[in-house]
């Protein structure tokens, strides 16, 4: 097998086990994560992506473009925004916590340097992160939109207002915001 091959096989391996079919259930059509998962293994160009990522501005228009083409790619009566975003997310997350795929792109070996390189990564959303950031947020700081709802219903302004409260509780424990789903999942 050349690199390029082990690459490629290696990327649909993570599309296939990154997004399990409870991350994605009752989104209102079926079909939804196969189509995900499809995505991920051919529609994410793993070098733009980290690329991308090194500059806030950068990895949030690479992250809107493919939540968008992938919510377009989803079945009619399930093109949830919340969906095609929670399924990135856990897909990108994946692929920088893969050993391999981490050290291709030169990601830093060391803990405090890897949490600077993966800061822009957002935190995987779910009603299990949600009640986290809930209850860790100043929460005289809370904005009226950090009302969780589901997956399905998630939309921009409110994924934003729970992206900002989870970079500063992120801050405040001196990890990237993606590592928050650690501790949240499943508490």
């Amino acid at each position: 097998m050349t690199e390029k091959e082990f690459l490629s096989r290696n990327q649909r391996r993570i599309a296939q086990i990154s997004v399990g079919a409870s991350a994605l259930r009752n989104q209102g059509a079926a079909g939804i994560l196969a189509v995900a998962r499809d995505y991920f293994q051919t529609s994410i160009p793993l070098a733009t992506f980290f690329k991308n990522m090194q500059s806030h501005e950068t990895y949030r228009e690479f992250l809107d473009f493919h939540t968008i083409e992938l919510q377009r790619k989803f079945p009619k009566g399930g093109k949830s925004w919340g969906a095609a975003r929670k399924g990135l997310n856990l897909f990108l997350r994946d692929i920088v916590y893969n050993k391999f795929f981490s050290d291709y792109y030169k990601l830093p070996t060391d803990y405090k340097r890897f949490n600077e390189a993966i800061k822009h990564l957002e935190v995987p959303l779910d009603r299990d992160v949600a009640i986290g950031i809930q209850q860790n947020a100043n929460k005289k700081a809370l904005p009226p939109t950090l009302k969780w709802k589901s997956i399905k219903g998630l939309q921009p302004e409110v994924s934003d207002s729970y992206q900002i409260e989870a970079l500063k509780i992120a801050e405040r424990l001196k990890t990237a915001r993606v590592n928050l789903d650690l501790i949240y999942w499943r508490q």
